[in-house]
């Protein structure tokens, strides 16, 4: 079977790589195949079980996990169906010895590993703390790297890691700005997470004076990136072991050792029944008191530090709408946007910001999102101290669909469709309650061009706003727009000079708005200068802003346009419409979006015949350049139908008989034939 490829990852409990050779044998593992007809009701499961689920097939409908009886019971009575994973067990019984065999040959010393064999788009630890510091190094004024705490092994024997934090804002921009706050990767299992939040990292910083969303970012908030939160369990599973916990020996040493650190926070610490487990050797192990690990700790007095207190000491007590900050745990797997309560069924109080917030973050990457309530409660997680405690903003992002997610997976689909969601969390953290309740803008062009322009001083600049109800789970058909703003070069909670464009602007039965208008540019002056553009409904209430570049030259760019004309899967593309008012376009490049913003490159030329081979809406992005070599970048996004093509062909008859079809059509034939005949009689 296809989905036995991940068994060789999955050599559960083998933890002895930097821990104790010389332990005692494991008890063998045994492995559920949990059928399921109800999809909500298997999501749930995800959450209650993300300790023990191994594999994920939503297409034929099971789950493979290791399960307790008692998880197998309660299971039963929400009507799954439990059957053993007979060849799981067999394949994991021959890895078995492979993997001991494996282990025993290696020394306790695997600092030094410089590789994830087989997943190299993973960084190590020891990659991620490298190439973090370089980046603090390169880019001095925007970012900057530091040790919030120590690891179980740092702290015990002296031989794990720093919990390090990558801080970035523009320090030349004192200003208190609004917090982001992710951790990542607190089950050393879950390869992704860390990942992502350095390609985040990367692309904030990269970026910067390119990618005019990625400068507003680091001018207006803070983004504080801890990648690794258990980095000793991390080097076990680096080995392609299935670590979950820190590497806490007094807890089971030798087998499933440590604590689970997402049931280790302090709020709502073993409040629950069956929430965590007070068993050491169950993988979701609470550890002996709350915050009792020092990686816990290192987290919670972190997160402190970042955020008041906004919120009182009850679950029944509301944080203020516009509490500021925001927390996201990124974990993986599960396609899964979460939020509290995970304690308790009841929603909180902050429910409705929640649920907009949630339903926003999920429009770019499309998985589900829903309260952090299983099939039941869980305690002592990551949103205890900056929801439980102080009432921020406190998520959890549960990506792709595998602890070891494929790098194909992940570069075509993880990283592209969570870094917009990223951003979009960075945006919001200003006030996440009240700003996910807004209208966002989804496109911006400056003379048809996405991202930025160049004109000559004093030019007047076309500008195209378009607005998206984004909240596909969310009633709002009534909702009006009032207004477009826009600053240049300012910030909204500063600026003096905020210049309406638009207003009582309906939405289309897609949700879609657009604005048509001009900018003045007299008084720019030379130079790049950042154009900020907000949505306001009908309430009052604002979205996130969105930002283009123009830049004041010698020279303007040129002025991409395009039209498509499709029959069947064969489009004709025609850019002859595209304009440079002092100078020629001189290259027309043609590319298709394949989903995941993944660009593919289609051809060259102002006119282009390209045959598509499926049906479907795909988005196509014209570049233009000039003499002067400024480009400029517009897109479109067509459907294709495909004409669909029946072939009958003929039964063949056997050598022994006729064929009853070819009888019955003969038969027919011949009563035409008579009925022809009567009707030319008469």
């Amino acid at each position: 079977m296809t989905q036995l490829r991940f068994l060789p990852l999955l050599l559960l409990f083998f933890f002895l790589v930097s821990i104790n050779l010389n332990a005692k044998p494991l008890a063998k593992p045994q492995f559920s195949k949990i059928s399921y007809v109800d999809q909500q009701l298997a999501n749930k499961a995800l959450i209650s079980l993300h300790h023990a689920i191994l594999e994920v097939n939503h297409k034929e409908q099971y789950l493979i996990a290791i399960l307790t009886d008692k998880e197998k019971s309660i299971l039963s009575e929400y009507g799954f169906e439990i059957a053993p994973a007979n060849q799981w067990q067999t394949e994991f019984e021959h890895r078995v010895s492979q993997k001991q065999t494996s282990i025993n040959s290696k020394t306790e010393n695997t600092s030094s590993l410089q590789a994830i064999e087989g997943f190299e788009c993973y960084p190590t630890v020891e990659e991620t703390y490298q190439q973090a510091q370089t980046l603090a190094n390169q880019y001095p004024n925007l970012a900057s790297w530091f040790d919030i705490g120590d690891s179980w092994m740092k702290v015990n024997q002296n031989s794990g890691y720093d919990l390090m934090v990558l801080k970035i804002t523009n320090s030349e921009i004192p200003s208190e700005k609004p917090i982001l706050f992710i951790h990542s990767s607190m089950h050393a299992r879950e390869y992704a997470p860390a990942a992502l939040t350095l390609d985040f990292a990367y692309w904030l910083l990269n970026h910067y004076q390119t990618d005019a969303e990625a400068q507003w970012l680091v001018d207006n908030r803070e983004i504080h990136l801890l990648f690794h939160m258990n980095p000793d369990g991390r080097k076990i599973a680096e080995q392609q072991i299935l670590q979950r916990k820190n590497t806490n020996q007094e807890h089971c040493a030798g087998t499933t050792v440590g604590v689970d650190l997402n049931r280790n926070f302090s709020h709502s610490w073993n409040s629950t029944v069956d929430g965590s487990s007070g068993d050491e050797c169950a993988e979701d192990y609470r550890g002996i008191a709350p915050e009792s690990e020092p990686e816990t700790q290192a987290v919670s007095n972190y997160i402190r530090t970042l955020f008041p207190d906004r919120r009182g000491p009850l679950d029944s007590d509301a944080a203020p709408q516009d509490t500021s900050g925001l927390h996201l745990d990124i974990h993986s797997y599960g396609k899964l946007i979460l939020w509290p309560f995970g304690h308790k069924p009841e929603p909180s109080e902050n429910d409705n910001g929640f649920i907009h917030l949630g339903n926003k973050l999920a429009w770019f990457n499309q998985y589900t999102p829903k309260q952090a309530i299983g099939l039941y409660p869980t305690d002592g997680t990551s949103d205890d101290v900056s929801y439980g405690e102080l009432g921020v903003a406190a998520l959890t992002f549960e990506l792709g669909s595998s602890f070891f997610e494929g790098c194909g997976q992940y570069n075509s689909q993880i990283k592209p469709d969570n870094l917009l969601a990223l951003a979009y969390a960075a945006k919001v953290s200003k006030a996440p309650y009240l700003l996910s309740l807004g209208v966002d803008i989804s496109v911006i062009k400056v003379n048809q061009s996405l991202g930025q322009t160049t004109v000559t001083a004093a030019t007047p600049v076309d500008l195209e706003v378009v607005a998206t109800l984004k909240q596909s789970t969310l009633t709002q058909s009534s909702k009006q727009l009032a207004s477009f703003e826009y600053v240049i070069d300012g910030n909204f909670e500063l600026s003096s000079d905020i210049r309406v464009l638009t207003q009582s602007l309906a939405f289309d039965e897609a949700g879609v708005a657009t604005s048509l208008s001009q900018i003045d540019t007299s008084g720019l002056t030379p130079g790049q200068h950042l154009l900020t553009v907000r949505a306001k409904d009908d309430q009052g209430q604002y979205g996130v802003p969105s930002s283009v570049f123009i830049n004041i030259s010698d020279n303007n760019a040129p002025t991409p346009s395009f039209t498509a004309s499709c029959q069947n899967l064969t489009c004709n593309f025609d850019a002859s419409q595209s304009q440079d008012s002092d100078g020629e376009i001189v290259s027309y490049q043609w590319g298709v979006y394949l989903g995941n913003n993944v660009l593919e490159n289609i051809g060259s030329g102002q006119e282009l015949t390209y045959a598509f081979a499926n049906a479907g809406d795909i988005t196509i992005l014209l570049t233009t350049e000039d003499n002067n070599g400024l480009t400029a970048q517009t897109e479109q996004t067509i459907t294709l139908t495909a004409i669909e093509v029946i072939t009958i062909t003929p039964q063949k008859t056997s050598k022994g008989g006729g064929n009853i079809h070819w009888l019955m059509l003969c038969f027919l034939m011949v009563i035409y034939l008579q009925r022809l005949t009567f009707i030319t009689k008469v």
